[in-house]
C-alpha cells in the first residue's frame, strides 16, 4: 500500500472512530438521562406516599383533638351538641380537614415537579442520541471529505 493509501487508510479510521465516539457519547447521556427519570419517577412517588401518610397521620390527630374538645365539653357539663360548643367543634373540624388537604396538596406540588423533572430528562436523552448520530454523520463527512482531498491530491 502505497503513502496515498496509508492516508486514506488513516483517515477512514480516524473517521470511523470519531463516528463510534460520538454515538458511544450519546448512548452514555441517554442512559444516564434514564437513570436520572427514573429516579425522579421514584422521588414522585415516594413524595405521593409520604403525603398520604402525612394526610392520614394529620386526620387521625384531629379525631383525637375533636374527641378531647368533646371529652372537655361533657366534663363541664356543657352540650357539645348545640351551639357554640358545636361550632366550635365544626370549626376545629374544618381546620383539621384543611390542614390534612393541605399536606395532601403539598406533596402533589413536590410530586409534580419530580414528575418535571423526569420528562426533561427523558427528553434530554432523546436530544443527546439525536445529536450523537449528528456529530457521528458529521465525522464521517468529514472523513469523506479528507479522503477526497487526499485522493485529489
Amino acid at each position: 500500500m502505497g503513502a496515498t493509501g496509508t492516508l486514506i487508510a488513516l483517515a477512514a479510521a480516524s473517521a470511523a472512530m470519531s463516528a463510534a465516539g460520538a454515538i458511544s457519547q450519546g448512548k452514555a447521556a441517554k442512559n444516564m438521562a434514564d437513570t436520572e427519570a427514573e429516579l425522579a419517577r421514584r422521588q414522585a412517588d415516594r413524595e405521593r406516599q409520604i403525603g398520604a401518610m402525612q394526610a392520614k397521620q394529620q386526620r387521625e390527630s384531629n379525631k383525637r383533638t375533636e374527641a378531647t374538645q368533646r371529652g372537655l365539653l361533657s366534663t363541664t357539663g356543657g352540650d357539645a351538641s348545640t351551639g357554640s360548643s358545636l361550632l366550635v367543634q365544626e370549626e376545629l373540624a374544618e381546620e383539621g380537614e384543611f390542614n390534612a388537604r393541605l399536606v395532601e396538596n403539598n406533596a402533589a406540588a413536590q410530586a409534580s415537579q419530580f414528575e418535571a423533572d423526569r420528562v426533561m430528562a427523558l427528553a434530554a436523552g432523546k436530544n443527546a442520541r439525536s445529536a450523537s448520530f449528528f456529530r457521528a454523520g458529521n465525522a464521517l463527512l468529514s472523513g469523506a471529505t479528507d479522503i477526497a482531498t487526499i485522493k485529489r491530491g
